[in-house]
């Protein structure tokens, strides 16, 4: 399966349609964290739905969107290309190089080291 991903842009629009269900364009201009022109977000908007990523109705005059795919499949998706492009598809690689470039509280750290260990690959039981 080709890997699903999305510009800089358009993984911003996607994020506020997922956080909002559905949305029109005013509604993501309402809701990006920059200013940027109404007819930037509607052509991006038109660009998602034509790549198969959004929809839309019609309620009067107006657009409202919907997302045709969950925000988990782009992550995962996404992140799996990152990994295979730059980590050799090494999840240590990926870990030990997010561990130099950013700095975690004592608190992070300890939750990141608990996800680890509680992790169970798929497939396995615990023996408890």
């Amino acid at each position: 399966m080709k890997p699903q991903r999305l510009h800089h842009l358009e993984l911003e629009v996607m994020k506020v349609v997922w956080k909002l269900t559905h949305a029109t364009v005013n509604d993501v201009l309402d809701n990006i964290d920059r200013k940027l022109a109404y007819t930037t977000i509607a052509t991006t908007m038109k660009s998602l739905e034509k790549k198969g990523f959004l929809s839309h109705q019609v309620d009067g005059r107006t657009f409202v969107y919907q997302p045709l795919v969950k925000e988990t499949e782009i992550t995962h998706s996404m992140l799996n290309d990152l990994l295979e492009r730059l980590f050799d598809n090494s999840a240590e690689k990926l870990v030990n190089t997010l561990l130099e470039v950013r700095q975690t509280s004592p608190d992070e750290h300890n939750r990141l080291q608990a996800l680890i260990n509680n992790y169970q690959p798929e497939g396995e039981e615990t023996n408890e």
